[in-house]
């Protein structure tokens, strides 16, 4: 398994929710028809994005059923690293399928190469805040919205990135360019 504190840069996810026709009601902003349509939207940017050698951290709530996390990660380009999320068992049931997926052994994953700390939650303490270590989370698709004026935290909802994972790279240049 590759370690995560060793790569160069990443992409990094979360509450993608596959296959779940409540999210279309529930984050008014995904105005797709149906599930179907979300999916195959959802599918499409990823992989405009992901290439088969990048790695992505998915940060919790990937797929609503086994069937659809199934079809989905036969779909979907690169490595990934999982970290369970509040309603992740569809996906405890398949990954074991896939040789591109591994999940992440904690609730909070600290990355000190990257000055990074991972929580499918967020927290309003992490180890380097005072410091200005960065804290990606998923979860909370209303609340919690990334402020860097307030803290150094990234609010990873898919939702939040033009349902497409982001680079850290890419997240560490906006944290720059807010301080300035």
């Amino acid at each position: 398994m590759t370690d995560l504190n060793e790569l160069e840069d990443f992409y990094i996810t979360s509450d993608t929710w596959f296959g779940r026709e409540q999210i279309l009601d529930i984050a008014n902003h995904r105005s797709w028809s149906d599930v179907f349509e979300m999916n195959q939207a959802l599918i499409k940017s990823w992989n405009k994005s992901i290439k088969k050698n990048d790695i992505v951290l998915h940060l919790g709530n990937f797929s609503w059923d086994p069937e659809t996390a199934r079809t989905v990660l036969s779909k979907l380009n690169g490595t990934i690293f999982f970290m369970q999320g509040s309603s992740d068992d569809a996906l405890l049931e398949v990954y074991q399928e896939f040789n591109n997926l591994y999940i992440l052994p904690n609730d909070i994953t600290i990355l000190p190469n990257h000055d990074l700390v991972l929580c499918h939650y967020p927290l309003s303490m992490w180890p380097g805040k005072d410091s200005g270590t960065i804290h990606v989370h998923g979860h909370a698709i209303y609340s919690h919205k990334t402020n860097l004026a307030i803290e150094h935290r990234f609010n990873m909802c898919t939702d939040y990135w033009g349902y497409s994972p982001i680079k850290l790279t890419t997240l560490k240049d906006i944290l720059n360019e807010s301080k300035n």
